[in-house]
């Protein structure tokens, strides 16, 4: 099988880094998130931005770590989704940036997102060797309907949030559970973006070994935002709509992966055998 090229090493290592040490600023000191790259307030959006890190920090940490390609090539597009979505909230909004306050983590945030999306064609793997189908001793059972039909309701749910959030940020303040900037709403949606992506990329691949790290990756996201959630619920205005909806759909959308990649490592094993 086709090794993963030396040159994703280092991107792994650098998205890991920056996105270990976001989650750490956003995460877990939510109240200095106005020194951030730009001002992330409310310190709910800080929560919610450092949180979606930790998915950032799973992927890079595999792409640095991981050996073969086959196990990492669902990433690819909704890589791409996450960094477009990024680059253009950032460029939108680059005025807004701390460029007085905080300009060297200012210039680390704009020059990242400008490098990576535009170094990646470069040092991925293309062509036949990159899409080859997995050997008959790699693979790990097919997909189950039941799994593809969630990863076509992330699609037009993670589609739907993203577009809102970037498109018509105001509307979504109107029915997000805490106050939303713009800004913060276009960063925000990079990440049903990249979701919406890597499942539709998931829905058509062939066997159960290539998506198995993606199906691990949404768990960790949506339970990760559960989490965030129950912890911080005292934090909710009462006043504000969706805030049970909110943690009971990450709550339960990481229940019925959960369900599934049990599934999948069972027939696994069974077939194994």
């Amino acid at each position: 099988m086709l090794l993963k090229p030396r040159s994703i090493i280092n991107v792994g290592i650098v998205q890991f880094g920056l996105a270990a040490a976001f989650v750490i600023w956003l995460l877990f000191f939510p109240d200095t998130g106005g020194n951030f790259a730009w001002p992330v307030v409310p310190r709910l959006t800080a929560m919610f931005i450092g949180t979606s890190f930790i998915l950032r920090a799973f992927l890079g940490y595999h792409l640095w770590r991981e050996k073969y390609w086959y196990r990492l090539r669902w990433i690819v597009w909704g890589n791409f989704a996450f960094l477009t979505v990024i680059f253009l909230a950032t460029f939108w909004h680059i005025g807004e940036m701390n460029w007085g306050s905080n300009i060297w983590v200012a210039h680390i945030w704009v020059i990242a997102y400008i490098v990576e999306p535009l170094i990646l064609p470069f040092v991925e793997p293309h062509g036949e060797a990159a899409e080859a189908p997995l050997p008959p001793d790699l693979q790990e059972g097919p997909v189950s309907p039941g799994l593809r039909g969630i990863f076509v309701a992330v699609v037009i749910v993670g589609t739907t949030i993203a577009g809102l959030l970037f498109i018509n940020p105001e509307f979504m303040d109107s029915r997000w559970p805490w106050p939303l900037d713009p800004f913060d709403a276009r960063i925000m949606a990079a990440w049903p973006a990249a979701c919406a992506l890597w499942a539709a990329t998931m829905y058509f691949q062939k066997d159960w070994a290539e998506i198995k790290m993606g199906v691990q990756s949404l768990v960790v996201y949506s339970g990760s935002l559960f989490v965030v959630w129950a912890i911080t619920f005292g934090q909710y205005d009462p006043a504000r709509h969706n805030r049970w909806a909110y943690g009971l759909l990450t709550g339960a959308f990481s229940l019925v992966l959960v369900y599934f990649y049990r599934r999948h490592e069972q027939a696994r094993g069974r077939s194994s055998a």
